[in-house]
């Protein structure tokens, strides 16, 4: 009597789209008729942009008109570039709580958080709470990208999308090193208006207000020592509007 066995292997490819089933040769063994099949799973990478805003801030000029008229222009313009781009999920965040307000007349998901009911020292910290309630409730997986961008600051081309899209299965960090105020390369310092990470790193990332060093560099150095595989921006392809002056400047 002949006993037919499948014997069935699951391989995982994370950089291709698809399913399918490779059957090889029967294979008789001891008088048993063996069927080996593969399973090919493919992981697809998943890149959320992930919008931060803050109508009514705590730090900088206090100018609400000024503040809603350049939200509203920024992050129209960057909707208007991923717009027909299926790989890429936009996600605004806001943090004064859950409300009305003209982000919802975006065409994207809108997350209300309180975190800026907390009086932490730098914004980007409660910025940094707000990404992570994203994470949690849209339950982003490790290995997903994460695009994060100031909904003040205005994308001039899709250059950076570009560039993530096409290399996320071989870097795990896009960062432009750079110090805004001296308008120069700096190894320790970034710019945080606009990077890429995979999640898994944002998830452990902890910043400190004991440490004496600006949130850009606290990143920077997060980033330096932690993650072996970072592309290097050179041109982000934004412009920037610090909320200290409403200074503007392209990186």
């Amino acid at each position: 009597m002949t006993m037919r066995v499948y014997i069935c292997f699951c391989v995982i490819n994370r950089y291709s789209v698809g399913q399918q089933t490779i059957p090889f040769e029967n294979v008789f063994v001891n008088h048993i008729n063996v069927t080996i099949c593969i399973y090919a799973y493919s992981y697809v990478y998943m890149i959320y942009l992930i919008i931060t805003t803050c109508i009514n801030n705590r730090f900088g000029i206090q100018d609400s008109e000024h503040r809603k008229n350049r939200y509203i222009e920024c992050i129209q313009s960057v909707l208007n570039i991923v717009k027909d781009d299926d790989s890429i999920k936009p996600i605004i965040v806001e943090n004064n709580g859950v409300q009305s307000t003209f982000l919802d007349d975006f065409d994207c998901d809108v997350v209300y958080t309180y975190n800026n009911n907390l009086a932490l020292y730098h914004k980007g910290m409660n910025e940094l709470l707000d990404i992570k309630e994203v994470i949690q409730k849209y339950d982003i997986q490790d290995d997903d990208v994460i695009i994060k961008l100031t909904g003040r600051y205005k994308i001039l081309s899709p250059v950076f999308f570009d560039i993530v899209k096409a290399n996320c299965h071989t870097y795990d960090s896009f960062v432009k090193f750079f110090n805004v105020c001296t308008l120069q390369y700096m190894y320790d310092d970034c710019v945080l208006g606009l990077f890429a990470i995979k999640c898994k790193y944002l998830k452990l990332y902890e910043c400190s207000e004991h440490i004496p060093r600006s949130m850009e560099c606290q990143f920077a150095d997060y980033v330096r020592a932690n993650i072996s595989n970072v592309m290097e921006i050179r041109d982000l392809g934004m412009e920037c509007c610090f909320a200290d002056s409403f200074n503007t400047c392209v990186v």
